[in-house]
This record gives structure tokens, sequence and C-alpha cells, in this order.
């Protein structure tokens, strides 16, 4: 627990940094979830025994570092294809020492963490003003169902989730953390809309909780979808980066699978709108 906090008592600074500084900066957010893209695909690759395979580690490592920085000037998909060329390239030139199985994992998981976490960007680019709301909303949204289920399952825990993937879990800590996730999220979006934005915005307080409870269940699908991939290659945490929490990829497991979610949520039910003027 105490390493959880210290954790959150360096880590939340730089992301309020991050969130007051991106409408001036814009470029802040590619960077950082640039830099979150690189750490996590090189823990993966780690994990998964498939680092000193510098045919296929380098080019996925500099695929996740590129893909976010590129994307918003119009070259992601180009990206995608230059990066797909030259890991079937490696694949066949290198296929003595190359397994299909380890190329097929660092490809398919370079590309579901860099491309979903890449939607956050998008979301930046759609509406720059509301970036720093979106940005958050992205990272908390997913954290805050996290600790509402790790808080209740540890106080009201009785019956298990998923035993054989997370023996944690549970799923007590699941209702309790969808329930605090949808009432956290509802008070973000308060603060930013009566008080950051000064009532410049109306927020949709319907469509943000069904947004919400869907994405909290979406979480604890990609933490235990992760979980699993670590069960198959037999190692409990992606990396050390984050103590109390494991690596880069073990923070942001959930974050994957949400923020492509908020993404596309957001571009059929909107959760903020712009006030008319009386």
């Amino acid at each position: 627990m105490l390493k959880r906090i210290l954790a959150g008592v360096v880590g939340i600074p730089l992301i309020l940094v991050i969130v007051f500084f991106s409408g001036s900066v814009p470029i802040l957010i590619d960077i950082a979830i640039a830099l979150v893209c690189t750490i996590s695909v090189g823990e993966f690759a780690h994990a998964t025994k498939t680092l000193k395979l510098f045919q296929i580690s380098i080019p996925s490592i500099l695929f996740a570092l590129a893909y976010p920085m590129l994307m918003t000037y119009g070259y992601g998909l180009l990206t995608v294809y230059v990066y797909t060329a030259v890991m079937l390239a490696m694949m066949v030139f290198f296929h003595t020492t190359i397994s299909f199985r380890h190329f097929a994992a660092i490809f398919s998981m370079t590309l579901v963490i860099t491309v979903s976490l890449s939607t956050i960007i998008t979301m930046k680019n759609a509406d720059p003003q509301r970036s720093a709301f979106y940005f958050l909303l992205a990272l908390w949204l997913p954290w805050l169902a996290d600790i509402g289920a790790y808080f209740t399952g540890s106080f009201l825990g009785r019956h298990k989730l998923c035993p054989k993937i997370s023996p944690k879990k549970t799923i007590e800590g699941a209702v309790g953390g969808t329930i605090f996730c949808v009432l956290a999220t509802c008070g973000l979006a308060w603060l930013f809309a009566d008080v950051i934005y000064q009532h410049a915005v109306r927020v949709d307080y319907l469509s943000l909780s069904i947004l919400s409870f869907v994405g909290s269940l979406c979480s604890i699908i990609g933490d235990l979808s992760f979980s699993v991939v670590k069960r198959t290659f037999d190692v409990k945490d992606y990396g050390h980066l984050i103590p109390g929490h494991g690596g880069m990829l073990d923070r942001f497991d959930s974050v994957i699978f949400v923020s492509p979610l908020i993404m596309f949520y957001i571009s059929y039910f909107p959760v903020l709108y712009l006030q008319t003027a009386p």
C-alpha cells in the first residue's frame, strides 16, 4: 500500500502538468502517449522473451515511439504500413531464428497497445479546447474502477471473479469499483465543467454514467486479458518501473481497452456540450 501511495505522489503531479499545460502545448499529450507506448512495448517484449530478437523488437519499439508522434500530421497509416512491411520482411529473412509465435505475439500486441492508446491523441485533435478533459478521462475512468475494486474487494470480497487468471479479483470488488467509477467520473466532469471551463460547457451526466459503467467493465476485461498473457509467459509483472504496480504496461493495460471505447462513444453520444448564449 505504501509503495502505491508513493507512486501516486510522483505520478499524479506529472499527469497534472500535462493536463494544465496541454491547452497551450498540445504536443505534451503526444509525447506522453509516445513514451507510455514505447515503454509498454519494451516491457511486453521483455516479458515474452522477444526483446533479444532485435530484428523484430527494435522495429516494434520504434513504431511505438513514432506512431503517436506522427498520426497528428496524417502519417499514422503510413507508419503502420512501414512497420508491417519491415516486420514481415524480418520474419522471412530470419525465419530460422524467429518463430511465428514470437512474431505474432510482439507484432499483434504492439499494434494493440500503440493504436489503442493513441486514440487519446485522436480525441485531443478532434476537440483541442477540451483535450485535457478527455486525456484525464481516459486515465481516470479505468484507474478509478481499479481503485474502487481494490478497496471494496479488500473489505467485502468473498466471491472470486476469475480465480485462475487473477486470484485477488472478486465479484464484490468489481461491483464496488463500477459504482465508485461512475460516481467519481461524474465528479470529475463537474469539476471541469463548473470550475475549469467556467460553465462554458454542459455535462450530460446520464450519457457519462453509461460510459463510465460500460468503461469500468471493459477495464476489467483489459486487465484480465493482459493477466492471461502474463500467465502464458509465466511472469508476475511486465516490469518494475512503478513501485507497487509493476511496469508501465501493468498500469495501462485497462486504459488500452477503455480509451478506444471513450473515443467511439463520444463520437455518437457526447458527454460535453457547449453552452449556448442566452
